[in-house]
C-alpha cells in the first residue's frame, strides 16, 4: 500500500457531487472545504451547474484543466463505478467514496463495491471507504475538512480513525466539547481498499500526530495491524481502540473447553494485550486517555503526589489511587518542613496535600513549587475546586509554569469551573497538561499510561522454537484424514504432542479384556481404563472412564461398566478401544492449556487453573501464536491461579518454568500445523519446583464438521 499522504495532504480536491441545495451531503462536503482555510484549490463537479457557492463547475474530472491529488464522491451509488474510471483515465490517486449503499446492503451492494475495488487497484487509486463520513486534516498548512460532519476540529495531536461515520460524528463532538485538539480524523467506512493498518502506517509518521484513538468493528490484516502497532510503541505513540462486538462466534462448532471459552472477540484481546493497544468500551475512556497522553512526558513510576484545596477531593482521589494499584508518595523530612512553614496550621502538610479552601493562587503556586523537588514523586495530580478565594486562570498559569520548568514529572489537573467553557482549559491543553471533570479520571488515566509504558518496554524476543519430531505427526494427521475423520482419538493427541516433547503418563491401546490385562501388567497398578472413540469428545460425560483400578477384579468390574455405558449411546459410535494408563498418585496442581484456531488469526493459546470446573470459573487468559517466553509468561500471571503457582500460605511453588514450556511447545505445534481446530490438554498435572509437568488427558480436532457426541 502506498503512502496516504496524497490523500490526506492533498493540493487539490473535487468534490463530485458537490451541490448548491442545503441539507445534502454534496453541499455540506463542499461548503466544509470552503470554510475550513483549506490552503489548496477546490473543483466542484456537477453537470447541473454552472458554478457552486460562487466556483465554477465541472462537468466531470476529465474537465477540470489541472492536476487533482483527491477526488471526493456524493454522488448515487450506481454512477460510483463509472466516476472511478474517470478517475481513474484523470490519474487521480486518491479517491475518499462517501456514497452509501454498498456491501453493508446484502451480496448485490458487495458485488459493485467488490468491482470498484477492483478498479481502483488496478490503477493505483487509494481509495477510502465507501460508505463513509470523510476526512480531516487541521495542520496549518493543509486544514482540510472534507467530511459532512459540522464544524472543524481544533488543531491537536490526537488522531482519530473511525469505521463507523456515525460514531465519527459523535466522536469529533465529544472531542470538541471537552477541548481535545486533532491532528488527524479519517472515516475509513467499508474499507474496500484502504484499511485502519494503512491509515495507522501513515499516522504513525505522521509529526501532528502523538496519540492515535480508533473506533472499529474489525481488522482486515490483524497480522498487519500488529505489525503497525508495534511500530507505533518504538515512536512511543500510544494507540486505544473501541472495538465492538463481544459476542462469542455462532457460525462454528464449540467441540473443547478452549472452543467454549474462546471467540474472535478474545482473539482481539489477545491481540491488542501482545502489541501494546489499550483497548477501552467507552467513548468516554477513548478520549480521556487520549488527553492523558497529550501530556508528553512518561511516569517513571506509580508513586503520586495529590495537591488539593478540598479533603474531600483528596479523600476520592487517595482511594482511586488505591483502586488503580498505584502509590502514595511519601515526601522527604525536607519538603514537609518547608510545606509547613507556608501552609496555614489547619493545612494537611503529608499527602494527598490540602491547602484549605480559603487558599488563593500564590498559596498553590508556592505549594506546588515545594512538591516538585521531592525526589520521591512519579507523577502530580491537582484537584482544586472553585471558591471565592480562587482565581482557576491564574493557577492555570501557575501549572504551566511548574510544568516547564519540570518536564520529568507528569501533571494531570482537575481544575473545576462554574462556566460552561472556562478559557484556562485551552491555556492547560496548550501547555501539555491534561484537565478532567473528576479526579478519578485522572488516576484512571494516569493508571493506563504508566501500564502502556512498561508494556512497550518488554524486551522483544522471537518465537521459542524447539527440536521435535513433525513426521510423526504428519503421519498421525494423514492416517486420520485417511479414514475421513476430524476428531482424533486420546491415544493419537498423545503422539501428537509427544512429538514436540510433552510428556504423558504412560498408556497402552488395548481392543479387548486380554489386551487390557496385558497392558495392565506392562504398567502397574493402579490404572485408569477409558474408552477410546474418535466419536466421544467427553469421556466422563458418557461414563466411560474408571479411575484408581487396583486389581484384576477392578479391571473386570471397569470394563463391564464402560462397555454398558456406551452401548446406551445412539448406535453408529466408532469403538476403537480402551486407553489403559498409568493412575497418578503424586501431589500437584491441575490446569488446563488448550488451543483454537480462529479465523484471521491464526490460533489463541489457553491457559488455566483444569479439571471440570475451567468453564464455570473462567479463569483463563489467552494469547495468539506465535507465543514468545514473555507471552506465556504474562498469561500465567494473568489469571488468579498464578497466586497459587507461585506459591502461597508457605506453600512451594509450582514448576512455572514447565507451564511455560508446555504453552511455547503448544503455540509452536498449530504454528507448525494449522490444520488443528482445537487441541485441550486438561487436565495437564503440574508438580512442585523442579519436577515434572505431566499431560493426564488430550483431545484434538482438525478443520472440518462432524458430529461429536
Amino acid at each position: 500500500m502506498n503512502n496516504l499522504k496524497q490523500i490526506l495532504e492533498p493540493k487539490s480536491v473535487a468534490v463530485i457531487g458537490a451541490s448548491e441545495i442545503k441539507g445534502t451531503i454534496g453541499y455540506a462536503v463542499f461548503f466544509n472545504i470552503l470554510t475550513s482555510d483549506f490552503q489548496g484549490v477546490v473543483y466542484p463537479v456537477n453537470p447541473k451547474y454552472n458554478n457552486i457557492m460562487s466556483v465554477r463547475s465541472y462537468n466531470n474530472v476529465g474537465e477540470i484543466p489541472d492536476e487533482i491529488d483527491l477526488a471526493i464522491l456524493c454522488i448515487p451509488k450506481n454512477a460510483v463505478k463509472e466516476v472511478i474510471e474517470q478517475c481513474a483515465l484523470k490519474n487521480i490517486k486518491g479517491a475518499v467514496v462517501i456514497t452509501a449503499g454498498f456491501k453493508e446492503t446484502g451480496n448485490e451492494g458487495k458485488k459493485l463495491e467488490d468491482e470498484i475495488a477492483a478498479i481502483a487497484r488496478e490503477h493505483n487509486i487509494l481509495l477510502i471507504g465507501p460508505n463513509c463520513l470523510g476526512l480531516v486534516n487541521t495542520a496549518v498548512n493543509c486544514s482540510l475538512n472534507a467530511t459532512f460532519a459540522i464544524g472543524m476540529p481544533h488543531k491537536g495531536k490526537v488522531a482519530l480513525v473511525s469505521q463507523s461515520g456515525a460514531v465519527g460524528i459523535a466522536a469529533l463532538d465529544y472531542a470538541q466539547q471537552h477541548e481535545l485538539g486533532i491532528s488527524k480524523f479519517i472515516s475509513i467506512g467499508n474499507k474496500a481498499v484502504v484499511d485502519e493498518s494503512d491509515v495507522l502506517e501513515y499516522l504513525i509518521d505522521d509529526n501532528d500526530t502523538t496519540v492515535i484513538t480508533m473506533y472499529v468493528e474489525d481488522i482486515t490484516r490483524p497480522t498487519r495491524f500488529f505489525e503497525m502497532a508495534k511500530k507505533a510503541n518504538a515512536k512511543q505513540k500510544p494507540i486505544i481502540v473501541i472495538k465492538t462486538g463481544r459476542s462469542i462466534r455462532g457460525a462454528q462448532a464449540i467441540h473443547s473447553h478452549t472452543g467454549a471459552l474462546s471467540s474472535s472477540d478474545t482473539a482481539y484481546d489477545s491481540l491488542f494485550a501482545q502489541c501494546g493497544v489499550i483497548r477501552v468500551t467507552e467513548l468516554s475512556e477513548l478520549f480521556e486517555y487520549a488527553k492523558g497522553f497529550t501530556c508528553r512526558v512518561e511516569p517513571k513510576g506509580k508513586r503520586v503526589v495529590i495537591l488539593t484545596n478540598a479533603g474531600g477531593m483528596g479523600i476520592i482521589t487517595t482511594d482511586a489511587i488505591e483502586r488503580n494499584h498505584l502509590e502514595m508518595t511519601s515526601f522527604e523530612e525536607s519538603i514537609s518542613k518547608e510545606l509547613k512553614r507556608v501552609l496555614p496550621a489547619e493545612a494537611n502538610i503529608h499527602n494527598p496535600v490540602d491547602v484549605i479552601g480559603d487558599a488563593d493562587a500564590k498559596r498553590i503556586a508556592d505549594t506546588l513549587a515545594i512538591i516538585v523537588k521531592d525526589k520521591n514523586m512519579d507523577a502530580l495530580i491537582v484537584s482544586i475546586v472553585p471558591t471565592i478565594k480562587t482565581n482557576m486562570d491564574e493557577i492555570a498559569l501557575s501549572l504551566c509554569k511548574i510544568a516547564k520548568e519540570n518536564p520529568q514529572i507528569p501533571i494531570l489537573s482537575n481544575l473545576m469551573s462554574l462556566e460552561p467553557e472556562p478559557a484556562f482549559e485551552k491555556v492547560l491543553e496548550q501547555a501539555n497538561i491534561p484537565n478532567f471533570s473528576f479526579p478519578e479520571i485522572n488516576v484512571r488515566t494516569l493508571s493506563v499510561m504508566i501500564n502502556y509504558y512498561e508494556s512497550i518496554k518488554q524486551t522483544e524476543e522471537l518465537p521459542a522454537r524447539y527440536p521435535v519430531n513433525e513426521e510423526q505427526v504428519k503421519a498421525v494427521l494423514q492416517l486420520v484424514r485417511k479414514e475421513k475423520r476430524i476428531r482424533l482419538s486420546e491415544a493419537e493427541g498423545y503422539k501428537i504432542l509427544e512429538a514436540y516433547g510433552f510428556k504423558a503418563l504412560d498408556y497402552r491401546v488395548a481392543k479387548n479384556m486380554e489386551d487390557i490385562l496385558a497392558a495392565t501388567s506392562q504398567i502397574g497398578y493402579p490404572i485408569v481404563m477409558k474408552i477410546l472413540s474418535s466419536d466421544i469428545l467427553h469421556k466422563v460425560d458418557v461414563g466411560g472412564v474408571q479411575i484408581n483400578l487396583k486389581n484384576e477384579d477392578d479391571v473386570k468390574k471397569a470394563f463391564t461398566t464402560i462397555s454398558d455405558n456406551i452401548k446406551k449411546l445412539k448406535t453408529g459410535t466408532n469403538i476403537q478401544g480402551f486407553l489403559i494408563q498409568k493412575f497418578f498418585t503424586g501431589s500437584g496442581i491441575e490446569v488446563i492449556i488448550g488451543a483454537n484456531a480462529i479465523k484471521g488469526f491464526g490460533s489463541l493459546i489457553m491457559f488455566g487453573l483444569g479439571g471440570t470446573l475451567v468453564e464455570l470459573f473462567k479463569d483463563v487468559s489467552f494469547r495468539l501464536t506465535p507465543l514468545t517466553k514473555q507471552d506465556a509468561l504474562n498469561m500465567i500471571m494473568e489469571t488468579k491461579g498464578y497466586q497459587i503457582l507461585k506459591g502461597y500460605r508457605g506453600h512451594a511453588p509450582y514448576n512455572m518454568e514447565g507451564i511455560v514450556d508446555c504453552l511455547l511447545r503448544l503455540s509452536q505445534l498449530v504454528t507448525d500445523f494449522p490444520e488443528i481446530q482445537e487441541l485441550d490438554m486438561n487436565p495437564v498435572k503440574v508438580l512442585e519446583d523442579g519436577t515434572s509437568v505431566v499431560v493426564m488427558d488430550a483431545k484434538a480436532i482438525l478443520s472440518g464438521e462432524q458430529q461429536i457426541v
